[in-house]
């Protein structure tokens, strides 16, 4: 009896494979799918296909770093002082956390640092920054315009909790010292 039994079930699950090749060879589903992408080249055609009910998973991302309105400014003409500020320094994730925001001159350490805690964006407006990073003005033409003081590279970092990461890099020029 068992062994009868036995060749039943074999010849139960053997159908139902064979049947499940016979669909497949047809180009016939036993399921519904949802066609994500389709790519065609002459006669041939390519597919990405997702079963019916399965949600895709949320690809991580990480935007770019929106840093509006690099300034220098020199609030006392008779000093060799100025102050480079951002009107704000924003930037978001998803799904994923923002960690950090660093910010760096002229290739230096780490100028200024951010945490974030369990949160999707940052947003550093420019009045977080105090007056700005004092830096100095230098003379005429130092960094390359002959109208303009020195001329600082900035480089914007930031990292989200999956270890993506975004950059944003951009020159500010000071106004001249000019004693």
């Amino acid at each position: 009896m068992r062994r009868i039994l036995f060749s039943l079930l074999i010849v139960m699950l053997l159908g139902t494979a064979v049947f499940s090749l016979i669909h497949v060879a047809r180009g016939q589903e036993t399921a519904p799918k949802t066609t994500l992408n389709q790519q065609t080249e002459g006669e041939n055609l390519r597919e990405i296909e997702q079963p019916a009910g399965v949600l895709a998973p949320e690809a991580p991302n990480i935007g770019f770093i929106d840093s509006p309105s690099a300034t220098c400014y020199q609030p006392d003409q008779g000093r060799d002082a100025c102050y480079l500020n951002w009107y704000y320094l924003s930037v978001s994730a998803a799904p994923n956390y923002m960690i950090t925001m660093t910010l760096s001159l002229n290739s230096s350490g780490p100028l200024a640092h951010t945490q974030g805690f369990f949160q999707n964006s940052m947003y550093i407006p420019y009045n977080m920054m105090g007056d700005g990073f004092k830096v100095a003005c230098g003379p005429l033409g130092a960094g390359g315009n002959p109208q303009l003081g020195n001329a600082y590279a900035y480089t914007i970092r930031a990292r989200d909790s999956a270890g993506l990461g975004s950059a944003n890099y951009g020159t500010v020029y000071c106004p001249a010292y000019t004693p």
